[in-house]
């Protein structure tokens, strides 16, 4: 781009002593038109804090100057020379100035653009800040970066040093296939004060209208733990801030918020701090596929505190985990005891966890209709008793009845979990699944209709009415009862009673939970259908399936193929899709219950290399698959197996949370590729499904890549990248990045 003409005119002062005044300076290079720009005033001497205006001329059209930071950003819109005059006032009034030229060109056809996002922010010394970079007229997305004074990241994390005054610190991205063309953004570090409590956060995470959001705040100094406020501003209808400082959950309102942050030490007297923060709601969806929240939770049958995952999740399924479960909570009529799941629910939260899925699943002995039956799974030692599968005894056979005993269980679990000051604490119930595979008669021996009466009335409370648009089928002859109910939580999403996807009979059921479509031949205790057939379908907001390669053997995938990861999880999805009418096969695909098999790793996959293998090769077949909500059953479990399966779990996050799934995962004979990107570094992903690993070694076959891939790194293990020689790498069953 070159650098603009820069004619530096007669200082201009006012006040002070010329050696006392503030100075202004600055290199700028030339702006060129459509393209975002970024560029750094600096001001010395004075007294800070300074305040920068342009006192004559004009900027180019489109271009703003910061008054607080120095920093002239934004896009022009026309090309010409513009020349201006820039002062700097410092805090008792006195001045500086000088004259700057810019030249505005159109940029050369077809040359690579480079911009580095965000633009402009400021950070407390010693933090730091993310940056992400965006080129265009290129496929490379790869670049180089560079900060001074500071360092950054190869992957754009730039961490500022420590300083005693205001400095501005230039980050530069440099294309790794054109190095003539980069973009700057400009950070101001701002000294932290020593011993004292200051918020390090510097500027808040996009939020997608719809979307869940987590952000934590973070501060230094001072004594924790901090307790966290909303000084001035209002958030988006839907977010919350906790006095731990996290900023979380769905809304769908857009638009630009101004907040001002406040945080308390905990000293006495408290030590005080404010920050003031933008927090942008988009209603645009990014065409890539960007990794949802949902696609890393987990599952586990024991909740106790030191059994814990230590690896990273976002999201926790309650079931198999008693004493979690309606039996245990709901102990008589109208008696509620919430104590193990406030517990279970506030470990949660400060574990990271900031979404739950519930099963509500399980009727207590006292409120069941066949308190003989003996057939139930969990008869003992849970909190539970006779006649669990069965139905509530007020719910008719064909989804009549009061179904008061049901509504009474929602209506308390669901205000309790959702009271706003309860959620500064405790992780957030977002997900309601109604039944836990019913289409195991141990789980479930009700009819279909009952199972959709008792999702209708779930919707019904806990959504509320949603402008007419939930009913309820209460009477058995198909006429629609209005739901009149208030929301409990209007951010809430129903779950489809969970499903399996090996063999005919399980999509049978699942095809008639949703449908009543194909009834020839099914268990007469099913029947009757729902009226209307579909009412369950209508009332779910997520399809769920159980899905877990290691559990299907032999010639299931489809004859006479193996079971592995790459051919179950195919199959698993073709046969649902081969059951959903379009308005399901358009909601969300959930694996509800995720693992190798239920009884851990097996086979092959005892090895450690393999059962690494597996993490990694599982989350991108469910991702590029369409499955955006994953459960990892069951972790406690899984610790008794490979230590690198924690590992490879814990790295499989690293690169795909927050990731953007450019090309799905695809196989090209045995092997199999996808691309990502991750702030603005696009990486391919490579393994051979026809590979192995064994007693420590694995065998590789060479393969020919790109000229823009530079180095490659396991993706189950914390390793160091490997430079790439003669366009060769060595693929295993292991998946390996290339960036």
């Amino acid at each position: 781009m070159g650098l603009a003409c820069l004619t530096a005119c007669s200082g201009v002062s006012s006040g002070a002593s010329q050696t006392s005044s503030p100075q202004i300076s600055g290199t700028l290079a030339a702006p060129n038109v459509g393209v975002p720009y970024t560029g750094t005033l600096t001001a010395t001497g004075g007294k800070p804090p300074y305040a920068f205006t342009v006192s004559t001329g004009t900027l180019p059209t489109g271009l703003t100057l910061s008054q607080t930071a120095g920093t002239i950003t934004g896009t022009p819109t026309q090309t010409g020379v513009f020349t201006f005059t820039a002062q700097v006032t410092d805090s008792i009034g006195s001045s500086g100035s000088q004259e700057f030229q810019l030249t505005v060109t159109t940029p050369a056809a077809g040359a690579i653009v480079v911009t580095v996002s965000p633009a402009s922010a400021t950070v407390t010394s010693p933090g730091t800040m993310q940056f992400s970079a965006l080129l265009t007229n290129t496929n490379n997305g790869a670049v180089i970066w560079s900060a001074s004074p500071g360092s950054i990241s190869s992957r754009g994390l730039y961490q500022a040093p420590a300083v005693t005054t205001s400095t501005t610190a230039t980050i530069t991205a440099t294309s790794v296939e054109d190095t003539t063309q980069s973009g700057t953004a400009s950070l101001t570090i701002m000294p932290g004060q020593t011993g004292s409590v200051a918020i390090t956060t510097g500027s808040l995470p996009a939020v997608t209208a719809g979307t869940a959001y987590s952000a934590a705040l973070q501060a230094s100094g001072g004594a924790a733990p901090y307790t966290w406020t909303l000084a001035s501003g209002t958030l988006p209808t839907g977010l919350t801030l906790q006095s731990s400082g996290l900023l979380s959950g769905t809304t769908v309102q857009t638009g630009q918020f101004n907040l001002t942050i406040g945080v308390a030490d905990s000293s006495s007297p408290p030590q005080t701090a404010n920050q003031s923060l933008v927090l942008a709601v988009s209603s645009a969806v990014s065409s890539a596929n960007t990794a949802p929240t949902t696609l890393f939770g987990f599952s586990s049958t024991n909740t106790a505190a030191n059994d814990y995952p230590t690896v990273n999740y976002t999201m926790q399924r309650f079931w198999d985990s008693p004493p979690l479960q309606w039996p245990s909570i709901n102990t008589a009529a109208g008696v509620f005891n919430f104590s193990n799941l406030d517990a279970a629910l506030a470990k949660g939260f400060s574990s990271g966890v900031t979404l739950g899925l519930y099963t509500l699943a399980r009727t207590p002995s006292w409120a069941t209709s066949n308190p003989n039956d003996t057939t139930c799974n969990y008869v003992t030692g849970t909190g539970g008793g006779n006649g669990e599968c069965d139905a509530p005894s007020d719910l008719n056979t064909d989804g009549s009845g009061t179904n008061a005993t049901w509504k009474a269980w929602i209506t308390a679990i669901a205000t309790h979990v959702d009271d706003p000051t309860y959620l500064q604490t405790h992780a957030h119930i977002q997900y309601w699944e109604i039944w836990n595979e019913p289409d195991d008669q141990q789980y479930w021996n009700g009819t279909f209709a009952q199972l959709a009466r008792l999702t209708e009335d779930a919707r019904c409370i806990i959504l509320g009415s949603q402008g007419g648009q939930n009913v309820i089928h209460e009477s058995g002859n198909g006429t629609a009862t209005p739901c009149t109910a208030t929301a409990i939580d209007p951010t809430a999403q129903i779950v489809m009673s969970s499903g399996h996807a090996t063999g005919s009979s399980v999509l049978t059921y699942a095809q008639n939970q949703l449908y009543c479509s194909n009834t020839s031949g099914v268990p007469s205790y099913e029947l009757p259908c729902p009226n209307p057939a579909n009412a369950t379908a209508a009332a779910v907001d997520i399809i769920n399936f159980h899905m877990k390669p290691g559990n299907s053997t032999g010639d299931e995938c489809p004859p006479p193929t193996a079971c592995t990861p790459e051919t179950a999880m195919q199959t698993y999805i073709s046969n649902i899709q081969g059951i959903l009418q379009p308005a399901e096969a358009a909601k969300p695909l959930w694996n509800g219950e995720a693992s190798y098999a239920i009884s851990g790793f097996t086979g092959a996959y005892t090895d450690g290399d393999m059962a690494a293998s597996f993490m990694p090769r599982f989350y991108l077949l469910n991702w590029s698959l369409g499955i955006s909500g994953i459960a990892w059953y069951d972790w406690v479990d899984l610790t008794t197996e490979p230590a690198e399966v924690e590992t490879a779990y814990e790295q499989t996050y690293d690169w795909l949370a927050q990731s953007e799934l450019i090309t799905p995962c695809a196989a090209n004979g045995t092997v199999w590729s996808c691309t990502v990107n991750q702030s603005g570094t696009q990486y391919l992903i490579l393994w051979d499904a026809s590979q192995s690993c064994a007693n420590g070694s694995c065998t590789t076959a060479n393969q020919t890549v790109g000229s823009q891939w530079l180095q490659y790194q396991d993706m189950t293990t914390a390793s160091t990248p490997i430079a790439i020689t003669a366009g060769v790498v060595p693929v295993g069953i292991k998946p390996i990045v290339l960036q």
